[in-house]
């Protein structure tokens, strides 16, 4: 099945409304593409280390790396299925929990844990802070960088564990592979069903969207990327006004070839549904840096011909209080103006249904290779079999 873009659909704002939105700024792609003389002015964030255990990993041992904040909830599951897949060591990187995770992290025998005492907001939405980690834990090894309310999946991954796809990824020369996070969700928000630590998150959070997705290009590495799926369907249905949608167009035909910032500095962030494709796992190479949280990786890497999927499972009952806290404490990409839109939805209704006529169930990563929302090239299909 092709991906199909879903056009958008909505009510008109009023003028003072569109006055406030359309500010001037700092054109937002020229925000996703940062220049690489911009992320070395810095110097990298000090890392200071909770556990005392011994961090002695094996040859090919695969680490996971990751920032995380009071994710109690997620942490259980998240780390049986990345067990699963073969990961031997976790380095996590605590920021301010208070709701009993960094206890349980330390409480478990392949957990290291970190403290970065940087605000969150100079992060690059944790970008610099998981870049600064590897590269004093993890040069030269494979890694998955993920939030822990992502699960990394990839074309058969239910039968060929990470080294596996280690293996294959070396063999055609590839040093890492591209993912696009796919929103799961229940069939209601805020609905009388809670989710409770330790559980499946896929069995309590089945369905995702088939259609919603739409690809663009750009500057830097991935070239190519999606945006949509359930976040854009749902928080996104505001129709651009159209100077806005024209300036849009213009942003979209000019910034691959680094043109984008001639035009006016307008914000229009607004109306961009959030970014889905990031570079989760690579081989972790001097002088590699993810940015933009991960949705842009520098230098250019050479991407293997399979791409996997993130399972993103923001969904849960804790996503009012963890909407409500990012718009407090505006800590994330421009002052947390995703979650703004998430809270304008939930101040109409905070309770409703969250499926449509295309949601599927997933089952297996069959589903998302039939969506095309994963890709397996000829050579990795024969590898498999």
């Amino acid at each position: 099945m092709e991906l199909l873009a879903r056009a958008p659909a909505g009510g008109n704002r009023t003028q003072n409304a569109l006055q406030e939105s359309i500010v001037r700024g700092q054109a937002a792609v020229a925000l996703l593409t940062p220049t690489r003389s911009r992320t070395k002015q810095r110097p990298d964030p000090v890392i200071h280390r909770i556990d005392t255990r011994p961090l002695d990993f094996g040859a090919d041992e695969i680490v996971a790396v990751g920032k995380l904040r009071n994710e109690m909830l997620r942490l259980p599951d998240f780390l049986r299925h990345h067990r699963r897949l073969g990961v031997g060591r976790f380095l996590a990187i605590d920021d301010r929990s208070d709701d009993g995770t960094r206890a349980f992290l330390l409480d478990q025998p392949d957990v290291h844990v970190f403290e970065i005492r940087e605000p969150f907001a100079e992060s690059s939405g944790g970008a610099r802070w998981t870049s600064a980690v590897l590269d004093q834990f993890a040069p030269g090894r494979w890694a998955l960088t993920l939030d822990a309310d992502e699960l990394f999946v990839y074309p058969g991954c239910e039968n060929f564990d990470l080294r596996w796809l280690c293996r294959y990824l070396q063999s055609t020369g590839a040093d890492c592979m591209t993912s696009e996070m796919v929103d799961m969700y229940p069939r209601w928000l805020g609905g009388p069903e809670r989710y409770h630590a330790g559980e499946s998150l896929v069995a309590f959070s089945p369905y995702f969207d088939s259609d919603t997705y739409v690809k663009r290009r750009r500057r830097g590495f991935p070239t190519n990327y999606l945006v949509g799926g359930a976040r854009a369907r749902l928080f996104y249905d505001e129709p651009m006004p159209p100077r806005i949608a024209l300036y849009d167009a213009l942003v979209q035909l000019l910034e691959p070839y680094g043109l984008a910032r001639l035009l006016p500095a307008v914000n229009i962030t607004r109306w961009q549904p959030p970014l889905l494709t990031k570079v989760p796992f690579a081989r972790w190479l001097p002088g590699r840096r993810y940015i933009a949280a991960g949705h842009l990786m520098a230098p250019r890497g050479k991407a293997g011909d399979v791409t996997g999927a993130l399972l993103h499972f923001k969904f849960l009952h804790d996503f009012t209080d963890k909407v409500a806290i990012a718009v407090r404490e505006g800590n994330y990409y421009l002052g947390s103006v995703e979650y703004q839109r998430y809270a304008e939805r939930l101040d109409q209704n905070s309770s409703f249904e969250l499926i449509y006529p295309k949601s599927l169930i997933y089952q297996s990563s069959d589903d998302l290779v039939r969506c095309g929302l994963m890709r397996l090239s000829p050579a990795y299909q024969a590898a498999m079999r």
